[in-house]
């Protein structure tokens, strides 16, 4: 009876503990950025910083969030909004202080389809059918060209549009 009751102990410790599950931990479930890549219109093959890059991203009803201040970068990580189908973006660029800022309008469409990662990560957004356009909101455009490379957005590790200025 005694040797019953020692294997009925230890099968049910091993039921117990073998009914515990490992800790998940999401180490791919980050939806990708759009990755802008400055070049100089004149040579293509040629990236170009953008002095005084700032990036807004506008929201429905005139509002904007701030991306980036006052950067030369010649790339860029974008956000993209999951829930909707396009995002736009006031991107400018500032020569010198003596020079006024130029402003464009940056606008991407996209299709949204969600990816399921893992049960700790849920679902990420990748995005499809990327197009861009822009438009300039003074007398001057800055961005002569936009060229969707990937219209496919899987990941951030790649650029995804180049911006000939």
């Amino acid at each position: 009876m005694k040797k019953i009751s020692i294997i009925l102990i230890f099968l049910l410790g091993i039921i117990s503990f073998s009914a515990c599950e490992k800790d998940d931990i999401c180490v791919d479930g980050d939806t990708p950025l759009l990755i802008v890549r400055f070049y100089d219109s004149q040579d293509i093959t040629q990236t170009k910083e953008v002095p005084g890059l700032q990036v807004n991203g506008l929201i429905i009803g005139s509002d904007t969030l701030e991306i980036l201040t006052n950067a030369s970068l010649d790339s860029i990580a974008l956000p993209l909004r999951a829930a909707e189908t396009s995002t736009s973006f006031l991107i400018s660029q500032t020569l010198s202080e003596d020079d006024p800022t130029n402003f464009d309008v940056l606008t991407f469409s996209y299709g949204v389809n969600e990816v399921f990662v893992s049960r700790a990560c849920g679902f990420v957004a990748n995005y499809n059918a990327l197009e861009g356009s822009s438009s300039s909101e003074g007398d001057a455009p800055w961005i002569n060209e936009i060229q969707i490379v990937t219209p496919l957005v899987e990941n951030s590790t790649a650029a995804h549009v180049k911006i000939f200025h």
